[in-house]
């Protein structure tokens, strides 16, 4: 009875990850994340939504990676394909939704996701699981949804993120000018940038930062994740919280955070 107080109280509802989720290295973060859910065959259901435009082979791949991946750790998975306004209406998707242990949201583009996703039956089921207390999941882009706001992702920026990504940023490294992206706002006030170890603290973060928004850098194989206790970080690397005229703060794995980030907010929609 004891552990199972412990579990309880240690349930995640929310989870970001900085990228590189399915590589070796990431199993026990996923599992662990599995095991507070309260053990047993949880419904996993992993949305390839940002990934959308790439087209149906790297939707495939993704839900077929999801799906061995989450299997291996004794999950029960299902992907499906909602991908478009009607998918995203499909009762039986939304179903599919409303009734997770675990909601993963896959990696690609915040704005792909955000042309599909608003009004639809299938981000009301999202919001009715995130009340009720389903895990809601997010790797890279998908981490990206989770928040507040983000940018629209041009072929501008997505080529100098690209280039960062391989070489590296120079040290007056800026982004390009990119429209700003209301997103799903689980995370009210806040503005995610995942694969921040491969990108690093420089002043592109200054134009990326919007209204006073906190930026969250999240390394990759790494997760933010909130419990009834509060925020930790999990995985090899670590967050980096960004605010305007503040010293970045970066915590490192097994770091426990003040629960400083209003949760499911009443801006969520």
């Amino acid at each position: 009875m004891e552990e199972m107080r412990k579990v309880a109280d240690m349930r995640p509802d929310l989870a970001l990850i900085g990228g590189e989720e399915f590589a070796d290295g990431f199993e026990d973060v996923h599992a662990g994340l599995l095991a507070e859910l309260g053990g047993g065959l949880r419904r996993v259901v992993y949305l390839p939504t940002c990934a959308a435009d790439d087209g149906a082979a790297a939707v495939d791949y993704w839900c077929t990676l999801a799906r061995e991946k989450l299997s291996a750790i004794g999950a029960h998975v299902e992907t499906p394909r909602v991908v478009d306004v009607a998918s995203a209406n499909d009762s039986g998707n939304a179903q599919l939704v409303a009734e997770a242990d675990w909601i993963y949201l896959g990696g690609g583009y915040p704005h792909v996701a955000m042309k599909i996703l608003p009004g639809t039956q299938v981000l009301e089921a999202l919001y009715t699981a995130a009340a009720r207390g389903a895990l809601i999941c997010g790797a890279s882009a998908g981490a990206m949804l989770m928040c507040a706001r983000s940018s629209v992702m041009t072929p501008e920026l997505i080529a100098a993120v690209g280039r960062a990504l391989e070489d590296g940023p120079p040290d007056d490294w800026q982004l390009p000018p990119a429209p700003p992206l209301d997103c799903l706002g689980l995370l009210p006030g806040t503005i995610c940038a995942p694969h921040f170890d491969r990108i690093g603290i420089g002043k592109w973060f200054e134009g990326f930062l919007q209204d006073g928004m906190t930026l969250l850098g999240v390394d990759e194989q790494t997760a933010l994740v909130h419990t009834s206790k509060g925020w930790e970080v999990r995985g090899r690397g670590a967050v980096t919280i960004l605010r305007h005229s503040l010293e970045a703060q970066r915590y490192g794995a097994d770091t426990r955070l003040d629960d400083r980030f209003q949760v499911l907010g009443d801006g969520k929609r």
